[in-house]
């Protein structure tokens, strides 16, 4: 499967809390794509800028997601 997102899409990144269950992390903008792993990037998020981290990218989640993030925590009650 090849990567659907480009340098400079904007996504949600979320973040899985032991405590919160799923969170949203923040946006970030897609820096560029990690080498063979599907939807795994280099990200810039909004509140860090020139500051990137590789994230793994929720293509289910980026529609809605704050009902994303309470259907799935819903699903771990």
């Amino acid at each position: 499967m090849s990567h659907r997102y480009r340098a400079g899409d904007v996504v949600t990144v979320f973040q899985m809390s032991s405590s919160q269950g799923l969170c949203i992390e923040g946006k970030a903008t897609i820096r560029k794509r990690v080498a063979e792993l599907d939807e795994q990037y280099k990200v810039e998020f909004t509140n860090k800028p020139g500051e990137t981290y590789e994230r793994f990218i929720d293509v289910l989640g980026q529609g809605n997601p704050q009902k994303y993030v309470r259907d799935f925590n819903r699903r771990l009650a």
